[in-house]
Parts: structure tokens; C-alpha cells; sequence
């Protein structure tokens, strides 16, 4: 049995993470105790993550005890495999009587294999042994490089790197040999992909295969790390991490503005801002002294935690949940640690206790409520507040400057009119008294037929004449046609009053929902029949008592589908709608008047008590109030200083002066309003600190003993300077401090996890007992003290890693290294996995030749499915797709709804960023299939990519066609079985289709393959 069977099966290998005792050849096998086992290295840690829990000092299941050398000899260790009661009960399967873990998966078989050669070896445990503090809770150090080795086998040409120096040796010692460098065109395109996220064009590969040199290849790095789409392709984890996202999320999930927060990411990261700055600035950018707008954007970060505005919810509540996750995420993303155990109790297995848990708590307890109720008294009317602050923007300011002042000289002129009606408010209040003398007469419409096209036609007449709807079930749209009975002449006008009852839910109007009950009637039509012959009533114009905002009740006479009356929020009284024609209309004995109300907005939004009159007389008149006709009548010497101003307001709606000088203005309000300012949501701290505590049992509603803010004692200590506060910026420069052996480990590792599809700890959100061991713990060390003293420099690391060797070998997987490692843990190949959800919508965009490059500003919103923004509760948002290239900007700008995420980017496992996400899931669905054959996002790139191939190389062969279509596609030529499938295909499509259209096939097809959306 080799080394690598005891100690990688599983993937990870203890022995080969933290050596041996003596050397050992591939050949050796373990029972022949050539390979000596070391307890503390390899046997403790498997004891500690899988063993202790249940058989330690708080808790000896069965009477075992295995943290104590004294209890765990006695009871189970022997020098014998087969006696050895531990060995047998952690081989049996998993649910078997007696095995070992009783709960969640057996052991792996590389810690198995372990326990059994220490078995067999004696089963040595020091009497002096003390367990040592966990590897990730001692500072790293720089180790000393590994020397190089003379040859490497395969002829494989290395240009040694610090980096190369510790995978070789890690490979030496497991037998294995690296990779060839991987073919010019293939590395490339992996640079380009992993360092700006776009495939390289078929010139800029060209370029580098005709001089791939180590000075060409280190100038392309460079290029890359400067252009601007490095931002924007690494940002996409950072976001990941904020849990950035453009609406509140939870069920009322309304938009609200933080792209300002995503474009100063994009922004930190292409300046190459240093990490430990770039720290600072997102936990307390807001406490620095003299903060500019760009530090207190960054704050941004922890802004994004979802917000809970359900109607019930309680602000408190919600608040402890922000703070909470702030804590969480700060444990998640810095440290790579699972505070979040620590909120209801003692931490199981790492060194956290609950009340320090709560103590980093309390430097996030004092920022500004960020939801509160509108009203005290009722529960429901939770709503979001921010804070929130204007973004600069000099173009715009100066422009909305311009307009305010266009819009003071309007309202001076207003106010100067206003007083002269005021002047001759006396004799105009006279005319208006003696005019209402000719005011309009009502005459009531007897209904003599009334149907419903819906699901239910029930109805009553009652006494006043009008019609009530009744039933429990009302349906979602309705229609109602009206038959009535009259006799008039001169008849000007029709009202329709839709008046509220017991019976209705919640008394009504509508009848659809008995907090909300609106009703919007789209259409109103009136048709008049005389002796066979049918015509159609024209109005030429509307009034209502009320109108909803962008619900107008000209909507129900304008001939259009999505238009229609409203009322809310006025549901607390009756309504009436006055509907003038166009002539006035005489009604005889003979006549036939029917009327049709359409109300096809869905949930029941319809009338549920109805009733129409005929008006003769002055119409215009005829809705004026008789309070005001009362004032108007009684002399102007005893008029109240209330009913002076209601007639006053009454001559200006009427006057033509007035109602121009109000549409100007509305018109300059609008403009105002367009270019107002853009916001931005960031932290703000409070003047006077909130009391702190720990909560018992993690419940809020239970606070124990105060406490102050501080940090894990298991880490270094946070520093203490005269008159500093212990706030969100001491706790940001505690967490960038060198002597934290966390941050800059669990950072580059991240990075190494983006690159090579795992990071050196696989576990990358967890460094704590529980998670993985380092495969390559002294490369992880280098790395993370490379990274701290070259200035926390995020593109050095980056570079450092593209540079090696090791990064640049081919991903060829041979049969060997598939069955010694298939997940590339060893790093004997390069990396070879599928493209995130946003780097394989903004590779086909950029193949196509659509990707517009525009960077920064609001969200934009691509193609897709109509209906999937559609909710119960809170502000309704019509989804419209993006104008032009606009929608073909990157996949970073996309708008991120949490209650309903872009379907295309959700289907290829990006999340709704409810919480923060260390690494995402990577599957392999149909649904990416579909995905990639049916969105018109992909269909559009296709249709592209068919016409670009076509229009670059008009005057070529089919075969340079074909061959330009792989280099566009996945950077490489074809080869002969590739081209001739293309081909075929080519002539096959264009013998039931035209030329254009079998290209299009071809182009699907491309697109549609796992070279292309991998990046390899």
C-alpha cells in the first residue's frame, strides 16, 4: 500500500499536509510500520473533529472518553488491529448497529486507513502530550522555500516559483509528477477568464502563440490585472460575500439603492486598494476621521443585509436579525469562522464563547434604526427608513439647481395670481352661486338585466337601486353588463357611484379583499339600440370624487387595456365617476341603453356594489359640492377664515391663469424629479451607544448580563489606544492586524478557490476544528505573508499564483491522477471547471460580439420571463427590459431581486444572496441545457455569432469560417472531426432552411458546448 492510499484516499491527506516522521517511498506499505504515525499530527486532529463531541470532557457517550490519554487506553486502544474495538466500530457502514460516528457521515477513508496504522503500530499516545492550539489560531510565519529538486520527471519544464517549490515537493512525496504546460491558446484563455472574467479575442490569442515567451506572458498578466474588467470580474465574489443585492428581500421585497456600493468595489479593486484599507472602509469608512463619500459608500457593505418589512414584523426584532448577520458575515468573511454557533451557546469545538459572541455583537449595536413603524398603534405599517445619502454628482446638481429655480419664479407667479382671485373673490363667489341655480339634475337608471362574465353572477337589487355582488368567492376579473329602463331627454352625462356596504368585505367598494379594497374598472362603455340599429356612446371626458395615483379616471373611457380607475388609499367611503358625452343623448320608450364595465386587473379588484343615474342639465357644475354653494350664498363679511380659503382654492381650479401656471409647474416637478439625486444606503453610528448584552438562549426578548465590547480571547487582543472608542473602526484595525493569524489566510485562500475550483482549505468558510486540514499548509502560510507584507496587495497575490508553474499546467486528467485525486487537491494539473453564472452569460455576449463594456450606474434589467417579479404585499414593480445594448451590459450590473433572481443566473447556481456565500454550489442540470438553447439572451448571442462569423470572414473559405467561428468561440482551431461535424451540420440545416439560418444552428451549437462554458 502506498503513502498515498493511507492518507488521501479521501482527498485530503493528513500525512502529506503535515509530513511524516521519516521519509517514505510510494511503495512502502504502512503495515510494515515503515510509515511511523504521529499522534499529534495525524491521529489527535481526527480525534478532535470527529471523536470528541460525543467522547470528550463535557459529554462520554457509552463511558468513552478519547481526550484523555489515562480514559481512552484503558477502554479501547490496543496494539492489535482486529481487537481493537474503535477500529471495528468506525469501519462499520453508516446506520449500522454500533458504528462510529453514530450521527452524519463515517470517516473518511484516509483518516480510517490512519487510525488503522497507528492501531497497528501500537497505538503510541505520549504521557506528556498536550494538545496544541489549533494550526489556524497560530500566526503564520514565512517558511523556508522547499529546495528545488534537480529534475522533474516527464521532462516537464518548470520555471521554479516560492509556489512550485511547496506543490512539488508535495507531489514528490506522494510519487507524482506535474503536468505539461498547458497548449498557448488553452492558457490564455484561462488567464483572460480568471484574471477579467471575458475571453480573449482571436487576435490577442494569435499574438501570444506567435511569441509565447515568460516576458510576453508576464506583459499580458500585467495588461490584464490593469484593465477595468478586472473589477468587474472579481467584485462578483466579493458580493457574494456583502450579500449585495438590490431589493430588501423576504416576502416585501421592494427595490431600494446599493448599486453605489457595488461600483466603489469594482472601483477599490481595479486601483488594487489595499486589502487592510479596503477592510476599514467597509466595517467603519463612516467613523474615519473627515469620512469622504467614497468611505462612507463603502459601508455599503454591511448595509446589505436583508431588511424584514413584513406588515407584523417588529422593528426590534428585525434590527437584532441586521446586527446579527453583520456579525455572522464579519465572522465569515475575516475570520473563516462559524460565530453564528456561538449565538445560543459556548462554541462546540472552536474556542468562542456565547459572551464573546456578544460582545463583537456590540460593536455593530449602535447604528441608526434602519425599519420602524409609521404608526406606533399599528402593528402593520413597518417601513423601510434607510439611512440613506445623496451621491454627488456636479452635471446633475447643477441642472436640478437650474430647475428649482425655474420652479421658485413659477410659484411667485402662482402666489401673485392667487392673491388677485383673492382681490375679486366677492363678485366671483356671487357668479358662482347664481350659476349653480342651472345645475345638473339626476335621474335614476331602473337595471333590468345585470349579468357577470365571471365566476359568479349572484347578485341583489336593492331598494336605492343599485346592484349588490354576493358570494365568498369573488372571481379574479369581471365584466358586467348592465341593461336599464328610462325615459329622458337632454341627458348630458351617466354617473356611476360605487358605493360601499356591511356585506362586502371590509364594507368595500371592492370586494376583493377586505384590508385593501380597491376595484379598478379598465373600460366604460355605454351603447344605445333603436329599432335594430346599435350605436356606441362617446364621452368626451371624466371626473371622479377621487382618483388614484397613475390610476386617472380618464383611464376607463381611453380605449386601453392597462389603464383604468382606482381609489386607493381612499377605501373608507363611497365614490361616484361623472362621464360627459360627447352630445347630449335623448332616451325613449323604445330605446335600449346598456352598459359594460370591464375590471380585468386581477385579485378580485372589482365593484362590489353599483349603481348608475342619468345627469341633465350643466354638467360641469354638477360635482361641485353643496357645501361650497352654501358659502358661496351667505354674505362675504361672515365668511370664516376656512370657508374664505375653500372657495378661494375653488376659483383658482377654475381659473385658466391658475391651471396653466399648476401644469408648468407639474411639468417642472416631473423634471426636478428625474434628475434627483441618486442615493445610496450606509451605516451611521448613534451619538449615545445602546446598551449591550447577551441574550439568553440567543433570544433577544431575554437579555442577561450588559456587556462591553471586545474580542475572542483565543485571538490576539484588540488594541487599546487612549480616547478610542471601542467601535466598528476599532474592530475593523484589530481584524487587519498582522498579528491576526485569520484574515490574511482565509482571504488568499478565497482567491486560490476562484482560481483552482478549491481552496489549500477546502472548507474556505470554516478554519476551525470542524473544516479541513491545509493540503499545502506551508504554501498557505507564504502565501498569506506575501500577501501582508507586499502591502496587502491583492494583484500581487493574484499575479504570484498565475505566474507559477503550477497554474499554468495543462488540465488533462489521466486515468492515474483521476483515480489518485480526482478533485486536483495535490495540484499535479490545472484547473478545469465550469464558468460562474455571470462569466457564462458575459462569455456569449462577448463571443456574439453584443457585450457592451459601459461600467457603472444602476442596475440594469436583461430579457426574462414576464410574471417573475409578481408578489402579494408591498410596492408593485413593472419589470421592463433594459433599452438597446444597455441589457448586454455585464453580468455584475444585473438587477438582483431576492425574492425573485434572475432565472438564468439562479439556473446556473448563483444564489439570491440572502445571506453571505463563500463558494458556490456548482452543478450540472438540464435546466442549463434548456437554458442555454431557449433565453432569448442566448438565442440573441447566437443569432449574433452566426452574423459575425459570416460578415468577418465574407470573402473566405467555409473551412476559414469554421475554423474563425473555434477561435471565437473557445480560442482554438478545430480539428478535422470538428470541422466536419460543422460542416455537416451546416449542410444538413441548409437544406430545409436558408444559408443565414443553418449558421444560426451552428452558432447554437457552439455556444451550447461544455468547452465553451468551461474554463479550462
Amino acid at each position: 500500500m502506498c503513502r498515498w492510499l493511507v492518507n488521501s484516499i479521501c482527498g485530503i491527506g493528513l500525512l502529506g499536509a503535515y509530513g511524516a516522521n521519516e521519509p517514505i517511498g510510494a511503495d512502502q506499505p504502512i503495515a510494515q510500520n515503515h510509515v511511523r504515525i504521529d499522534f499529534a499530527k495525524d491521529v489527535y486532529p481526527i480525534l478532535q473533529r470527529s471523536c470528541i463531541e460525543c467522547h470528550g470532557s463535557k459529554k462520554q457517550e457509552g463511558d468513552l472518553r478519547l481526550d484523555q490519554r489515562s480514559a481512552a487506553m484503558e477502554s479501547i486502544f490496543l496494539g492489535d488491529v482486529e481487537k481493537s474495538e474503535l477500529i471495528q466500530r468506525v469501519s462499520l457502514p453508516r446506520g449500522a448497529e454500533g458504528a462510529m460516528p453514530a450521527v452524519g457521515e463515517p470517516l473518511p477513508k484516509g483518516d480510517l486507513a490512519i487510525l488503522r496504522a497507528w492501531t497497528a503500530q501500537g497505538a503510541a499516545w505520549p504521557e506528556n502530550f498536550k494538545a496544541a492550539g489549533h494550526w489556524s489560531y497560530v500566526g503564520p510565519t514565512r517558511p523556508e522555500l522547499p529546495a528545488a529538486p534537480e529534475s522533474i520527471a516527464g521532462n516537464v519544464q518548470w520555471n521554479l516559483s516560492p509556489i512550485d517549490r511547496f506543490v512539488l515537493k508535495r507531489l514528490f512525496e506522494e510519487g507524482l509528477s506535474p503536468s505539461a504546460e498547458a497548449a498557448p491558446e488553452k492558457l490564455v484563455r484561462r488567464l483572460y477568464l480568471d484574471l477579467i472574467g471575458l475571453p480573449p479575442s482571436p487576435a490577442e490569442v494569435q499574438v501570444f502563440i506567435a511569441q509565447p515567451t515568460e516576458q510576453r506572458y508576464e506583459e499580458l498578466v500585467d495588461n490584464l490585472l490593469r484593465r477595468p474588467q478586472f473589477g468587474e470580474r472579481w467584485a462578483r465574489p466579493w458580493l457574494d460575500l456583502a450579500r449585495y443585492a438590490d431589493s430588501h428581500g423576504f416576502q416585501r421585497d421592494d427595490l431600494r439603492d446599493l448599486w453605489a456600493f457595488r461600483d466603489w468595489v469594482i472601483q477599490a479593486l481595479n486601483e488594487d486598494m489595499p486589502f487592510d484599507q479596503f477592510t476599514v472602509e467597509q466595517i467603519a469608512g463612516d467613523l474615519l476621521p473627515g469620512a469622504t463619500e467614497s468611505q462612507k459608500i463603502a459601508t455599503g457593505f454591511h448595509r446589505c443585509s436583508p431588511t424584514n418589512c413584513e406588515a407584523g414584523s417588529l422593528p426590534e426584532e428585525t434590527r437584532i436579525e441586521q446586527v446579527i448577520d453583520r456579525v455572522n458575515t464579519t465572522g465569515t468573511v475575516w475570520l473563516g469562522t462559524t460565530l453564528e454557533c456561538c449565538q445560543c451557546h459556548d462554541h462546540k469545538y472552536d474556542p468562542f464563547t456565547m459572551k464573546e459572541y456578544y460582545q463583537l455583537l456590540a460593536f455593530y449595536n449602535n447604528t441608526e434604526l434602519e425599519a420602524d413603524l409609521t404608526n406606533p398603534k399599528t402593528p402593520s405599517s413597518i417601513q423601510f427608513k434607510g439611512p440613506t445619502m445623496n451621491l454627488a454628482n456636479t452635471e446633475r446638481d447643477a441642472e436640478r439647481s437650474k430647475l428649482l429655480s425655474q420652479l421658485a419664479e413659477i410659484e411667485e407667479q402662482l402666489a401673485k395670481r392667487r392673491n388677485s382671485l383673492d382681490a375679486s373673490l366677492e363678485e366671483g363667489s356671487r357668479v358662482f352661486a347664481s350659476e349653480h341655480n342651472q345645475a345638473a339634475q339626476s335621474h335614476a337608471l331602473e337595471i333590468i338585466d345585470f349579468q357577470s362574465t365571471g365566476t359568479t353572477d349572484t347578485f341583489k337589487k336593492l331598494e336605492d337601486g343599485s346592484i349588490l355582488l354576493v358570494g365568498d368567492d369573488p372571481p379574479e376579473n369581471d365584466e358586467y353588463r348592465i341593461q336599464v329602463r328610462a325615459t329622458i331627454q337632454n341627458v348630458r352625462a351617466f354617473r356611476l357611484e360605487a358605493l360601499r356596504n356591511d356585506s362586502l368585505p371590509g364594507k368595500g367598494p371592492g370586494r376583493g379583499d377586505a384590508k385593501r379594497r380597491n376595484f379598478i374598472l379598465n373600460d366604460f362603455k355605454a351603447e344605445l339600440t333603436l329599432v335594430n340599429a346599435t350605436r356606441v356612446l362617446q364621452f368626451k371626458s371624466a371626473t371622479a370624487s377621487f382618483s388614484q395615483t397613475k390610476w386617472d379616471i380618464a383611464g376607463a373611457i381611453d380605449q386601453q387595456a392597462k389603464t383604468g380607475w382606482a381609489i386607493a388609499p381612499e377605501f373608507d367611503r363611497s365614490h361616484w365617476a361623472t362621464f360627459e358625452l360627447a352630445e347630449p343623448l335623448n332616451i325613449g320608450d323604445q330605446s335600449q341603453l346598456k352598459f359594460t364595465l370591464t375590471q380585468n386587473y386581477g385579485q378580485a379588484r372589482t365593484i362590489g356594489c353599483l349603481r348608475l343615474t342619468a345627469l341633465t342639465g350643466s354638467v360641469n357644475t354638477e360635482s361641485v359640492s353643496s357645501e361650497l354653494v352654501r358659502i358661496a350664498s351667505k354674505p362675504a363679511e361672515v365668511w370664516s377664515k376656512k370657508e374664505r380659503e375653500k372657495l378661494l382654492q375653488h376659483s383658482a381650479d377654475q381659473d385658466p391663469a391658475s391651471k396653466q401656471l399648476q401644469t408648468n409647474l407639474a411639468k417642472l416637478q416631473k423634471q426636478i424629479a428625474a434628475v434627483a439625486a441618486d442615493t445610496t444606503l450606509l451605516m451611521v453610528e448613534l451619538e449615545t451607544p445602546r446598551t449591550s448584552t447577551v441574550f439568553m438562549r440567543g433570544d433577544y426578548k431575554q437579555p442577561g448580563d450588559p456587556i462591553s465590547a471586545n474580542v475572542p480571547a483565543a485571538l490576539h487582543a484588540l488594541p487599546v489606544e487612549q480616547d478610542q472608542p471601542r467601535n466598528r473602526l476599532a474592530l475593523a484595525k484589530w481584524l487587519i492586524s498582522k498579528q491576526n493569524p485569520l484574515v490574511a489566510r482565509v482571504t488568499v485562500n478565497r482567491w486560490w478557490a476562484e482560481i483552482f475550483g478549491s481552496g489549500i482549505v477546502s472548507t474556505a468558510e470554516d478554519f476551525g476544528i470542524k473544516g479541513e486540514l491545509p493540503s499545502h499548509p506551508e504554501l498557505l502560510d507564504w502565501l498569506a505573508v506575501e500577501f501582508m507584507e507586499n502591502n496587502w496587495s491583492m494583484k500581487h497575490v493574484l499575479k504570484s499564483i498565475v505566474m507559477s508553474a503550477t497554474y499554468r499546467q495543462s488540465s488533462r486528467i489521466t486515468p492515474e491522477l483521476l483515480a489518485l485525486d480526482d478533485k486536483n487537491r495535490l495540484l499535479a494539473r490545472g484547473p478545469r471547471f465550469r464558468m460562474d453564472a455571470e462569466m457564462v452569460r458575459d462569455n456569449a455576449l462577448a463571443i456574439s460580439g453584443l457585450l457592451d463594456l459601459k461600467q457603472f450606474g444602476p442596475s440594469i434589467r436583461p430579457y426574462q420571463p414576464e410574471g417573475i417579479w409578481t408578489k402579494v404585499g408591498g410596492q408593485r414593480y413593472e419589470y421592463e427590459t433594459s433599452p438597446g445594448s444597455e441589457r448586454h451590459r455585464r453580468g455584475i450590473y444585473v438587477v438582483l431581486k431576492r425574492g425573485a433572481p434572475y432565472p438564468s443566473f439562479i439556473n446556473f447556481d448563483a444564489t439570491p444572496r440572502l445571506n453571505c456565500t463563500v463558494k458556490r454550489s456548482r452543478t450540472n442540470t438540464p435546466l442549463q441545457a434548456l437554458t442555454l438553447l431557449n433565453d432569448p439572451v442566448y438565442v440573441e448571442a447566437a443569432k449574433a455569432l452566426a452574423r459575425r462569423i459570416q460578415s468577418e470572414k465574407a470573402d473566405q473559405s467555409l473551412d476559414d469560417q469554421v475554423d474563425h467561428a473555434f477561435q471565437l468561440v473557445v480560442a482554438r482551431l478545430p480539428s478535422d472531426n470538428d470541422r466536419s461535424t460543422v460542416k455537416n451540420l451546416l449542410e444538413t440545416q441548409s437544406m430545409t432552411t436558408n444559408w443565414d439560418d443553418a449558421w444560426f444552428s451552428v452558432a447554437t451549437a457552439l455556444l451550447n458546448l461544455h468547452e465553451t462554458i468551461t474554463k479550462d
